[in-house]
């Protein structure tokens, strides 16, 4: 208990020097555990997400859940760009299946909304969109049953007859469960773990490099109390204890940091275009033991092991070694990374095969990261030579020397921004596999109804004067006026040769478009074009219309054609961009804390340069050049790194990134280092006379 107690005293004992370095460490800290609880809360909350949309995907082949069974008609409409799920329901038995977020089915005229979808059909006349759902609003969805606050779910109850004389529904006999294999599997789990490890690394190098700063100093001060008769336990507890002091705090600011950014999260981050609930964001309570212990832990592992010269011996930390030069080897991990790509992306057949594409799926990209991490001291020192051999000025060489003396040094202060640039990268050159031939060209405002099979008798009411009706023959074949189709989209008559070979722009059948001849009017009807005046009160009367008339039929504007069902993660990037924005700050922060550490540490050195001649410009162009020309070729090497292995994974798809691209990523590293020029006033006060000092 004495060394504890003497190690607060010495903690605190320092004046201005250690109160800084108390409040960076505890900075770092509360920034590691920030990040460390955001990425942990990201999986279970997208988990949750996905969990409660299984249910949206009850299927004829849904396992019963139920005694009884129930008619099931769902439907994906929309309102003014945003989803709205209408699911009408019949129950066939007293005991039917009950959706998530209901206590009981809706009999015949009652409806069930989710509270958003209340709030809106308030505030839109009937018209607009509260007919869509016959009967009368008696319940409300509970968050069981909504993957968002803001999702738009309507659970109409209708007789058994009505859904029976409606085209698409069928007999279900149990609720979607959560946990089919297309919930978070594959390439999705591999791109948050791989998030998670890009936010990991950086907080890492961050905490240690705040851990360490005033090593030099503080080296000196344990080996004195050495030579006054400490032991080494005793030393490793006063070093300790200081940097405890620092984490704890640092975790308990952290949390507190973790629980305000979630209020702030659920507000602004978006997945697939709306929110999370506050719930999602919640990292599990053992990850949430382990992080905010475990971070102080990290704190004073990192510094006991930079003390291991004085524990070994109080002289230790006067007799400096230049460590070893990095050697080739390093390159190996980037190197089998690429080809454990490479194999991954084979066609495989059997589970076997998968399995094995699987992990290296997932350790390939890892085994990258790590040979980043490793090349990197590597690449620092060829920097130092290739300075050397080019300096014309002596500042120069004296920051060439400085980076060849301890490249692995020089390398985790600018580590963490090469991670981001690898990563930030590897997005921008993949191209999404997308048929832009295959996409809607309808003009503006208008509205194609898909009647799915309703009854001519039923569509009639939508097939105004100034609408275009196509009708479909046996065989698959539209027929329809080509003048009529220009009418109402971007196509131009001759129409092109491609569309008879199945392309379907304004969702022409596979086997192409005819002419209409005598006795195509008995046709039955397989879509209908209706123009509008664009206005979004006009959209959605026709719209409300179709869902009266047709409750089968899909209405759809040229935006909402690009919608994709099966991708329910398309608004993932914005959180990834998010998180690379953050890990490029959090680099920014290691950068600037090394930069301040290392005047710290040789502010003595700087001081007897500029004693003897050298000008405070040139000691802080020897300090930017340090810091520069490491973090430039690392930068770069890490983003030809990874177009290399976007163009390996994928040839076809791979393309240069534009120059926006390549604007944003210098000005990124730009003002990275212009944070670095905020320790340039630190350099006139560290290297005043009165440093020269030797006590």
């Amino acid at each position: 208990m004495r060394t504890l107690a003497l190690g607060v005293r010495i903690a605190f004992a320092g004046g201005r020097e250690s109160t800084a370095r108390m409040v960076l460490m505890a900075g770092g800290v509360a920034v590691g555990v920030v990040l460390l609880l955001l990425s942990l809360a990201t999986l279970p909350a997208m988990q949750g997400r996905i969990d409660r949309l299984a249910w949206h995907r009850t299927s004829a082949a849904s396992a019963p859940t139920a005694p009884d069974p129930a008619l099931w008609l769902p439907v994906t409409d929309w309102y003014d760009g945003r989803q709205v799920i209408r699911i009408q329901v019949a129950a066939l038995g007293p005991r039917p299946p009950v959706p998530p977020g209901l206590d009981r089915l809706p009999g015949p005229g009652e409806v069930a909304v989710s509270p958003e979808l209340a709030e809106l059909i308030r505030r839109v006349p009937d018209d607009q969109l509260r007919d869509r759902f016959p009967g009368q609003v008696t319940g409300t969805i509970g968050p069981d049953g909504l993957i968002s606050p803001e999702e738009l779910v309507a659970v109409v109850g209708r007789t058994p007859q009505q859904l029976r004389d409606t085209a698409g529904a069928y007999e279900i006999r149990g609720i979607e469960q959560p946990g089919d294999v297309i919930d978070l599997r594959g390439i999705i789990q591999v791109m948050i773990i791989l998030v998670t490890v890009l936010m990991v690394g950086p907080v890492v190098v961050f905490v240690a490099t705040v851990t360490r700063v005033g090593a030099a100093r503080r080296e000196q001060r344990f080996a004195a109390i050495r030579l006054a008769g400490a032991t080494q336990g005793q030393t490793g507890v006063l070093a300790a204890t200081e940097t405890a002091l620092a984490a704890i705090v640092g975790a308990g600011l952290g949390w507190g940091g973790f629980l305000a950014l979630r209020a702030v999260a659920t507000r602004q981050v978006t997945m697939d275009g709306t929110l999370f609930f506050a719930d999602d964001l919640t990292a599990p309570a053992w990850q949430l033991a382990l992080v905010l212990a475990g971070m102080p832990l990290v704190a004073v592992a990192t510094t006991l092991v930079s003390l291991h010269r004085v524990r070994i011996t109080p002289l230790g930390a006067r007799r400096r070694r230049r460590p070893r030069p990095p050697q080739g080897w390093r390159l190996i991990p980037i190197a089998a990374g690429t080809l454990g790509i490479v194999l991954a992306n084979r066609s495989v057949d059997d589970e076997t095969a998968q399995l094995t594409a699987l992990v290296l799926g997932v350790g390939s990209p890892l085994s990258i990261l790590v040979g980043l991490v490793l090349a990197g001291p590597w690449a620092c020192m060829w920097v130092s030579r290739g300075m050397a051999r080019l300096s014309r000025r002596a500042t120069t060489l004296i920051a060439a020397h400085r980076i060849a003396s301890d490249p692995y040094t020089t390398f985790r202060a600018v580590g963490g921004v090469a991670v981001a640039v690898f990563a930030v990268t590897l997005g921008a050159t993949e191209t999404p596999d997308v048929d832009a031939g295959a996409r809607p060209v309808l003009d503006p405002g208008v509205v194609a109804i898909e009647t799915r099979g309703a009854p001519d008798a039923a569509l009639t009411p939508l097939a105004t004067a100034d609408a275009v009706v196509a009708r479909v023959r046996p065989g698959g074949q539209l027929v329809v006026r080509c003048a009529d189709l220009a009418r109402v989209s971007a196509l131009t008559c001759p129409l092109p040769a491609r569309l008879a070979a199945g392309s379907h722009p304004v969702d022409l059948p596979s086997t192409g478009y005819a002419e209409p001849e005598p006795g195509d009017q008995s046709l039955p009807i397989h879509a209908i074009y209706v123009p509008t005046d664009g206005s979004t009160a006009a959209r959605e009367r026709v719209r409300t219309a179709a869902a009266a008339a047709a409750p089968y039929a899909l209405a759809r504007t040229a935006p909402e054609w690009t919608y994709d069902p099966d991708w329910e993660l398309d608004g993932a990037g914005n959180g990834l961009a998010l998180v690379l924005a953050f890990v490029l700050l959090v680099a920014a922060c290691s950068l600037t804390v090394a930069v301040v550490a290392g005047l710290m540490e040789r502010r003595r050195p700087f001081a007897l340069l500029r004693a003897s001649g050298v000008r405070l410009g040139e000691l802080r162009r020897i300090a930017m050049l340090e810091t520069a020309v490491p973090l430039v070729v690392t930068v770069l090497g890490a983003m030809l790194t990874a177009m290399a292995i976007q163009y390996v994974i994928n040839p076809d798809a791979w393309r240069l990134p534009g120059a926006g691209f390549f604007l944003a990523l210098g000005g990124g590293v730009l003002a990275v280092l212009a944070v670095c020029t905020l320790t340039w006033p630190l350099m006139d006060v560290a290297t005043r006379h009165h440093t020269m000092r030797f006590e």
